[in-house]
C-alpha cells in the first residue's frame, strides 16, 4: 500500500467515522463566525425552502411551528397580511390602517375594563 493510495474502502466503519469527526472538528475550527453563519444560512434554506412533496413540506412545517412556537400563528398572520397589502390599492390600505386602529383602541378598552374587576 506504499505507492498506492488509501482510500475509504481500506478503512473500517469506526476507522471511517473517526476520520469524518476529525475533518468536521477540523473545518468548524477554521471557519469564522461569518463563515459559519453563512453556512448554517445555506443549510437550513436548502433544507426548508428544497421541500419537495408533500411529506418534506410537512416536516419543514412542523420545524418551523416547533421554532416559532406561541408565535407561529402570528408570523402566519403576518406572511399572510403582507401579501394582502401587497395587493391593496391606497384607498384600501388605508381602510385597513383604520380598521387596524379601531380594533386595538377596542382590545385597549376591553381590557383596560377587565383590569378595574
Amino acid at each position: 500500500m506504499s505507492n498506492e493510495e488509501i482510500n475509504f474502502k481500506d478503512l473500517n466503519d469506526l476507522q471511517l467515522d473517526k476520520l469524518k469527526d476529525l475533518y468536521v472538528e477540523s473545518r468548524l475550527n477554521n471557519m469564522s463566525e461569518d463563515d459559519l453563519r453563512n453556512f448554517v444560512r445555506i443549510s437550513i434554506d436548502d433544507q426548508i425552502k428544497g421541500t419537495v412533496g408533500n411529506q418534506e413540506e410537512k416536516e419543514a412545517w412542523l420545524e418551523m411551528k416547533e421554532f416559532f412556537k406561541d408565535d407561529f400563528q402570528d408570523k402566519i398572520l403576518i406572511v399572510r397580511k403582507g401579501n394582502q397589502i401587497e395587493q391593496l390599492t391606497p384607498e384600501e390600505e388605508e381602510l385597513e390602517k383604520r380598521k387596524n386602529l379601531l380594533e386595538k383602541r377596542k382590545n385597549e378598552k376591553d381590557s383596560k375594563e377587565e383590569d378595574m374587576w
